[in-house]
């Protein structure tokens, strides 16, 4: 929570860069954006073999220390270099170092918490995290137009050495790869080969992966679209887009503290897909909002059924995927999922030039209420009626 607090108000920093120096709000936040995500799908085969071997906590506190430095390093360059690549340049460091923390973080929960407590545990390290993003966005453009950017970036870096300390008195239990390493590097290639043919044989976690990767490439062109929309056609500054997102977020907590408390509706194998559906359907009434005041409650909407349709498939995977395997799944779907937003933020750029910002929405929203009520047929014909019924005897049988 306290890593992602610090990563709101970097955003809102870069944010402020985009449009107060660079301009062209949409081109420039999806480029930060696009070189933030590219190292995840250009180190993921590397972090496939990595993350089940290495010690997990220590993987994320070198991740989160190193991330300190590189937010500390973005003001003092930019006095030196006056051009955006050198932003470019510091958000792909950041972003190598995240594509190992994200993946060890997410397989390092079943070791921390019992299998049955892992939805509620999902539900209130999402919401944790939303929480950050509800203080952080319109604290972050205060501390940006009253303090300066380059505070910003003091205090992102601050946040992630205070998660660095809290990470190192984490005291993890029955986890073999975060206690072990899993032995030494060796054949990487075969770990690799095993790893891709655990997915592929098991038919409900390929799915579920294929499906979060399609999902992600909606998400990319939402954000663009998103920023696009506070200040382009809202006419928001950087502060009064932050408080809309804001609204995302609380939307966002809201779900993962009702999924918390009811999460026997997200162990349903096709709850995902239908949140998917919900999100749709509010993106499309959000593209005919005019009024940052009536478009901040449909916010609230999507961001509610955006976490339901997240949350439930990482529990998933955690409860069904074996250790050994565990690391290496989370981070094929990270490569899944980081080449799916890079092709989207290419393709929004043009998709917003040659539409506009509200025609884009309207798609969007049609298209994930589509992708949500076929993903659903296929589900249910492929898989999902098997999954239910050994669900209701104890468990998902994968593979078969």
């Amino acid at each position: 929570m306290i890593a992602a607090f610090g990563d709101r108000i970097n955003q809102t920093a870069l944010l402020s860069i985009v449009v107060y120096v660079m301009g062209n709000t949409a081109k420039f936040s999806a480029d930060i954006m696009f070189w933030a995500i590219l190292p995840a799908v250009i180190l993921g085969p590397f972090a496939v073999i990595l993350i089940d071997r290495w010690d997990r906590q220590r993987t994320m506190v070198v991740s989160d220390s190193a991330r300190a430095i590189l937010a500390l390093s973005l003001p003092i360059l930019m006095f030196y270099v006056h051009h955006h690549y050198v932003i470019y340049a510091v958000v792909f460091l950041m972003g190598t170092f995240s594509a190992l923390f994200a993946p060890s973080r997410l397989a390092i929960i079943p070791s921390l918490v019992p299998r049955e407590l892992l939805m509620p545990a999902n539900a209130i390290a999402s919401q944790a995290g939303t929480v950050a993003t509800l203080i952080a966005m319109p604290v972050g453009g205060w501390i940006v137009e009253n303090c300066g950017r380059n505070m910003s970036f003091v205090i992102n870096a601050i946040t992630y050495l205070v998660s660095a300390c809290l990470i190192l008195a984490l005291r993890p239990s029955q986890d073999k790869g975060f206690r072990s390493g899993i032995g030494r590097l060796h054949r990487p290639m075969e770990d690799l080969r095993l790893g891709l043919q655990f997915i592929w044989k098991a038919q409900a976690v390929f799915f579920y992966i294929l499906f979060s990767g399609l999902t992600q490439c909606l998400v990319a062109i939402f954000f663009v679209c998103f920023f696009s929309y506070g200040v382009d056609i809202l006419g928001q500054t950087v502060g009064g887009t932050n408080l809309l997102f804001g609204s995302l977020g609380l939307g966002m907590a809201g779900g993962a503290l009702w999924l918390g408390r009811f999460s026997k509706f997200g162990e349903r194998f096709l709850w995902p897909m239908m949140m998917l559906m919900g999100s749709g359907f509010g993106i499309f009434v959000l593209s005919k909002i005019y009024n940052p005041w009536l478009s901040a409650p449909m916010l609230f909407g999507i961001g509610f059924c955006a976490v339901m349709t997240m949350v439930p498939i990482d529990t998933f995977l955690q409860k069904h995927v074996p250790d050994e395997f565990r690391g290496r799944v989370f981070v094929v779907r990270g490569v899944l999922v980081g080449a799916a937003f890079l092709v989207s933020l290419q393709f929004s750029k043009a998709i917003i030039y040659r539409l506009g910002t509200l025609e884009t929405l309207q798609l969007l929203g049609l298209g994930a209420f589509l992708l949500g009520l076929g993903s659903m047929g296929i589900g249910r014909f492929w898989i999902g009626a098997n999954a239910e019924r050994r669900n209701e005897e104890g468990g998902i049988k994968l593979g078969t």
